[in-house]
């Protein structure tokens, strides 16, 4: 263990991290430039905490919560002032399915239900993982996704909404 700060390991470490947390963020905001902002802000703090981070077991975990926390806090703080619009041709990459109006159902949903949604579903990860990133239950984190999945199904009729669970395959 170094006791010195390591910019190559902080460095080797944001590159390893940076377009992955990027895109989850992007998944909830459906802003690109918000999302690299948010991103950015939280491999901030990680920079200024990198002495006890880098001795983490999963640091890039603490970065995507934080992230995450605060993608969810900026959908609903722009969600009670206006919509959250969408950036036309946004870098992050787009949920899988070419399907506008899955895309437009999932970006509908609750800022939980659709971080849920797109950690899950999108990026492949267990409950546990999800409920870890959005510092809350496993329970709370399949409530999230069974609401999602009912929205969805009113949405989109009850064919589409399998849709969302075929991703995950």
């Amino acid at each position: 263990m170094m006791a010195a700060f390591d910019g190559h390991d902080f460095e080797e470490f944001f590159r390893s991290e940076l377009r992955s947390v990027v895109a989850t963020v992007y998944r909830i905001t459906g802003d690109s430039g918000l999302s690299e902002e948010i991103t950015q802000d939280a491999f901030v703090r990680a920079l200024t905490r990198w002495r006890r981070l880098r001795h983490y077991d999963r640091p890039g975990a603490w970065v995507r919560r934080v992230a995450i926390r605060d993608a969810v806090r900026a959908v609903k703080r722009h969600a009670r002032q206006e919509p959250v619009a969408r950036v036309e041709g946004a870098v992050a990459p787009p949920l899988p399915s070419k399907d506008e109006d899955l895309t437009a159902a999932v970006d509908a949903l609750p800022p939980q239900q659709r971080a849920a949604v797109a950690l899950y579903y999108l990026e492949g990860r267990p409950t546990a993982e999800v409920a870890d990133l959005l510092a809350c239950s496993e329970a709370t984190v399949r409530s999230h996704l069974h609401r999602a999945r009912q929205q969805l199904a009113v949405v989109l009729g009850d064919e589409r909404q399998e849709e969302v669970g075929d991703v995950r395959g």
